[in-house]
This record gives structure tokens, C-alpha cells and sequence, in this order.
């Protein structure tokens, strides 16, 4: 009776064997799909971070527009009322201001005829 032990135990141990590479088989193939998932994955992510900051770099670059814009506004108003007042400043010239004096005088005395 050994003989047919033997081979019961040989085709018991080769369904063992078998079954262990193809476990081990399955194994390395769910490994190799949970790689390729987690590249997928990365790249997913590393996509996602640049249009993060593809999309953050546009809001600057329009918010240093916009301010850019809203500073020279500012400056020209300023410059607007730098001359204004330096304009003010300069007072026309005496043969002006005799004229006008002149003329307000005629007005307010009816003396002569003014020229309107």
C-alpha cells in the first residue's frame, strides 16, 4: 500500500505547489495593478498641483495688473494736482494784474467804456 500513499502524497504536495505559485502569481500581479494605480494616482495629483499653481500664478499676475493699474491712475491724479498747484503758485504778471485792476475799476466807477 505504500505506493499508492506515495502518489497521493506527490499529487497532494503538486496541488500544494500549485497552488502556492499560483498564489504567489496572483500575488505579483495585484502588486503589479496597486503600481500602476499609484502612478495613475501621482500623476493625477502632480497634474492637479500644477494647475494649482498655473491657476495661482494667473491671480497674481492679474491682481499686479489690476494694482499696477490703479497706481498709475493714482500718480497721474497726483501729478494732475502737482501742476495745479504750481499754476497757483505763479501769480500772472504785474502788466496782467494792472489790466485787470484796471478794468474792474471802470466797471465799479462806470468810467469809460470796458471791454467784456
Amino acid at each position: 500500500m505504500k505506493p499508492r500513499s506515495d502518489a497521493r502524497t506527490q499529487a497532494a504536495a503538486a496541488q500544494a505547489v500549485e497552488r502556492v505559485l499560483r498564489a504567489e502569481h496572483d500575488a505579483e500581479a495585484s502588486i503589479a495593478q496597486a503600481r500602476e494605480h499609484a502612478r495613475e494616482q501621482l500623476e493625477a495629483a502632480r497634474e492637479d498641483a500644477l494647475a494649482i499653481v498655473n491657476r495661482a500664478a494667473e491671480r497674481v499676475a492679474a491682481w499686479q495688473r489690476r494694482h499696477a493699474d490703479a497706481l498709475e491712475r493714482r500718480l497721474a491724479a497726483l501729478r494732475d494736482a502737482a501742476a495745479a498747484s504750481e499754476q497757483a503758485r505763479h501769480a500772472p504778471d504785474p502788466a496782467a494784474i494792472a489790466d485787470a485792476v484796471d478794468r474792474v475799476a471802470a466797471r465799479l466807477t462806470g468810467a469809460g467804456d470796458v471791454d467784456r
